[in-house]
């Protein structure tokens, strides 16, 4: 119950961040004067925006499950979509990373780059502590419960970077952002939202 109880604190709190962050990133949006820069910040919020009503039905869920029954009474199927929803926000963690990551090359004010680089880093901790939740979780269950658990900062150390420093003196602009942060595409397959369902 106590990594219930961790999951839900969480996913809480990054209820909270994205609200933050989705308020930071709106003025952005409706200040654009060019259509690259106003779609770029917009699929972003869009992104978010999806993620948070996920949450607003993953968070309740997680409170009643720390609050009553444990996870032994939940059946197979119910323990799997369980462990399901919460991988995919374990994606949802580090995209959310990668976009404050992003912002910060957007922002040049301290005060609101401290509360974005704040938020990056309680992030990232937050999603290595539910990706290391849910590896102990699918060895505890049976083998219907196991979620597909690629970790998706493989080759990519977000600690060897100062994100902070490396965006301060970075190009600003979005045209730069996308120049200097755009990853190399691998072929090896990642999670997705149809390899989920399909479990």
């Amino acid at each position: 119950m106590q990594e219930i109880t961790q999951l839900h604190a969480i996913f809480d709190r990054t209820r909270g961040y994205i609200n933050s962050f989705m308020g930071v990133i709106q003025p952005i949006i409706d200040a654009a004067t060019d259509e690259h820069t106003r779609l770029y910040y917009h699929h972003i919020l869009e992104e978010e925006e999806q993620r948070m009503g996920r949450l607003q039905e993953l968070v309740p869920y997680l409170e009643k499950l720390s609050a009553g029954k444990s996870l032994d009474q939940l059946s197979d199927r119910d323990l799997s979509q369980m462990l399901s929803d919460v991988n995919l926000e374990r994606f949802g963690l580090h995209n959310f990373r990668e976009h404050l990551e992003l912002s910060l090359y957007e922002f040049k004010d301290d005060e609101t780059r401290q509360l974005l680089d704040g938020m990056r880093e309680k992030t990232h901790t937050d999603y290595l502590t539910v990706k290391e939740i849910m590896a102990n979780m699918s060895q505890r269950f049976s083998d219907a419960a196991h979620p597909d658990l690629t970790d998706h900062d493989e080759g990519h150390d977000v600690h060897q970077v100062d994100h902070l420093k490396a965006s301060a003196s970075a190009p600003h602009g979005v045209a730069s952002v996308i120049k200097h942060s755009a990853p190399a595409v691998s072929g090896k397959k990642g999670l997705t939202v149809g390899s989920l369902k399909g479990m």
